[in-house]
């Protein structure tokens, strides 16, 4: 058997579940109280099979055809999770436990492109769907498509429906959606905050200091905005200075500070010169018709910089705030 296949689809799935939000947070006391009892039900229940199904494919990855040798083919597998996000909630809804998707075979076979996959994988897409009867998802087919129900969790179709139409109107829908969160259900224009993207991938001291680098930024009148799965804009005056990037083994700050010849022109002192050179977003050759990428002089010293003239500080420490923050004012000047 295939170790690093096997290492591979547990660590994809293991992002899935930590992406997830946790039900006490999406479904906390102020969400509830803005949402009847069976809707409550539905959420508690959907999150608990969606918990269910990504376990059972970090268990057994191979029941879902996902041990693949080819990592690009292995990964575009997981595709087959499309039809459980958006295959089945753009069904008709018969009651709060019966679902009808017209046209089930051909859905199956051609969403999302998932027909390309079936002659390099083991498993259908129906054979992947019939491994979740483990967890209740039943599937009737009829003449003209099929039935979908779950014994286990009946009414989890009900908050699968509702959570996927509030996405489609909402400016980040995709993520939000697919990570549960069920205070969109209460709040349509819902927005996450810092403290939702980090609930479960920093350390507490790497916590403290994105709350008081949040803090500044909110004290400087910047605007956060939640764009992007695990990312947070800043505008000042409507332009973006700060994003923050959380990943699982990872934080990145980047701060978009203008014209880098401004920076020529002040009189820095040494610590904050070192720290803008060592953290300056670099060219990497990432694609070679860059050329290398945009060429600008910086401490009298011509470098390449990639795209935007910005600070990437990767895996920042609490010792440089001092710098960060004087870097956001620095961005800041631009718009004032």
């Amino acid at each position: 058997m295939n170790q690093e296949a096997i290492l591979d689809v547990q660590h994809s799935t293991q992002e899935l579940m930590n992406d997830l939000i946790p039900i006490e947070i999406t479904l906390n006391a102020e969400t509830t109280s803005k949402l009847d009892s069976l809707m409550i039900q539905s959420c508690r229940e959907l999150h608990a099979f969606i918990t269910h199904l990504y376990t059972d494919i970090y268990d057994n990855p191979d029941d879902y055809g996902l041990l693949i040798d080819d990592k690009e083919t292995r990964n575009r597998a997981f595709g087959f999770l499309n039809f459980v996000w958006e295959g089945i909630p753009d069904g008709e809804l018969i009651n709060d436990s019966l679902v009808w998707i017209p046209g089930f075979a051909k859905k199956i076979n051609h969403h999302k492109g998932i027909n390309k996959l079936l002659a390099k994988t083991p498993y259908s897409v129906r054979q992947r769907l019939d491994f979740m009867q483990r967890y209740g998802l039943h599937i009737e087919e009829k003449e003209g498509g099929a039935y979908i129900t779950n014994t286990e969790y009946p009414h989890m179709f009900l908050s699968l429906q509702k959570l996927r139409q509030a996405a489609k109107k909402h400016y980040a829908g995709s993520v939000v959606y697919r990570n549960c969160e069920f205070r969109l259900l209460a709040n349509p224009k819902y927005q996450p905050t810092l403290a939702d993207i980090m609930h479960n991938r920093v350390s507490s001291e790497t916590r403290d200091f994105l709350f008081q680098l949040d803090a500044y930024a909110r004290e400087q009148k910047l605007k956060p905005e939640y764009r992007v799965k695990e990312c947070i804009y800043y505008r000042y005056k409507g332009k973006r200075v700060l994003s923050i990037t959380i990943r699982r083994y990872s934080v990145s700050i980047l701060i978009d500070i203008g014209d880098i010849d401004r920076i020529n022109k002040q009189p820095y002192p040494d610590d904050f010169k070192a720290f803008v050179k060592k953290n300056m977003g670099y060219c990497t050759h990432c694609f070679p018709h860059h050329g290398g990428g945009k060429k600008v002089v910086l401490f009298g010293k011509q470098v390449g910089v990639c795209g935007r003239e910005s600070l990437n500080i990767k895996n920042p420490k609490p010792s440089q705030f001092e710098n960060i923050v004087q870097a956001i004012d620095f961005g800041c000047d631009v718009y004032r």
